[in-house]
């Protein structure tokens, strides 16, 4: 009988190995995911074990500056949050993590905060919910996200009254008279864009409140400005409704503009959730982190706790700053 020559397993054909490399391998993500590290396009096929065809197809998606790509991972996401220096980076989130469940069906939500009996999840995959433990006590805050509001030939013209309106724009300011909470600036007249925007704002108010499952009320004044945030700006945590000249704010809209390919980095929205200290509503631990998208709108209750995060725009042109049209729709 002819002797039988086996070739000897090497160590990445051993079952054990490779379901052993596979958990370090989960481990691994899942520490990222859970720590809110970035990581390059290089680091992320070293870590998932990219071939090559797809990572050269995450380089073409970095490349061709498209938004709000993310593609699976076993039970992740992956998600294109920034470019610097012509590199993508990425987050990575556990999809069991997305929504944490914590309606409060006990508390007395005032007028200006969603009804939560039925609450629906947020409209947008580029959120990033930072994984805090549920906690009974929280009230989420929602928010809706519309891609495309402006049609291309709208937003080209908006862009260009902007820059050239550079000279018009003026420190902002707060009700807190602090020079080190808000740093912008910021055009109150600019009646051609500003009446469009009060219009479209108008005319989808409805709709956006009952998403959102805020009571009813009837629309009073809507107000618009248009605001620049260049190199170190920023605006703390604060909500729009909490002085008396601003109580009848009920939902507060931001619509995101700017010269592409992106020139800043930062300015993130990070909206927070709420709960109730000593009677009051103050911000939790809970937040979502909205990147600022060209030619989106995103619509928030004026009484959730919110801030903008730190801008860096390297060339510092005010021609690359991160514009705005944000405003508030009133209750009558």
């Amino acid at each position: 009988m002819k002797a039988q020559h086996l070739k000897p397993k090497t160590i990445s054909e051993d079952p054990n190995y490779q379901v052993e490399h596979l958990i370090q391998k989960l481990d691994n993500v899942k520490h990222i995911a859970e720590s809110d590290f970035w990581i390059s396009t290089d680091e992320l096929r070293a870590l998932l074990s990219l071939d090559d065809s797809f990572f050269e197809g995450l380089n073409k998606k970095v490349a061709s500056q498209i938004q709000d790509y993310k593609f699976s991972w076993r039970n992740f996401e992956c998600i294109l949050v920034d470019r610097q220096l012509g590199k993508g980076f990425w987050s990575i989130r556990q999809k069991t993590n997305v929504l944490l469940n914590t309606n409060n069906s006990s508390a007395q939500i005032p007028a200006y905060l969603p009804e939560i009996q039925d609450p629906k999840p947020s409209t947008t995959g580029e959120s990033i919910l930072l994984k805090i433990q549920p906690d009974n006590d929280v009230i989420p805050s929602p928010y809706a996200l519309i891609d495309d509001f402006l049609t291309p030939n709208q937003l080209d013209d908006l862009l260009r009254y902007s820059i050239r309106k550079q000279p018009e724009f003026i420190p902002t300011t707060n009700s807190a008279s602090d020079p080190n909470y808000r740093r912008s600036f910021y055009l109150m007249h600019f009646p051609d864009f500003s009446e469009l925007m009060i219009k479209l704002v108008r005319k989808i108010t409805p709709q956006i409140t009952t998403h959102l499952h805020i009571k009813n009320f009837a629309i009073g004044q809507i107000e618009s400005q248009m605001t620049a945030h260049n190199h170190g700006n920023y605006y703390k945590i604060h909500n729009d409704n909490g002085s008396p000249d601003c109580a009848t704010r009920v939902l507060t809209y931001v619509y995101y503009y700017y010269r592409e390919p992106k020139p800043f980095t930062g300015g993130e929205l990070v909206i927070y959730d709420s709960k109730i200290e000593n009677g009051h509503y103050v911000a939790a631990d809970s937040r979502k982190v909205i990147q600022p998208t060209n030619n989106t709108i995103i619509f928030f209750p004026s009484g959730c706790m919110h801030e903008v995060l730190p801008v860096s725009c390297p060339t510092e042109y005010f021609a690359d700053s991160r514009f705005t049209i944000n405003g508030w729709v009133r209750h009558i």
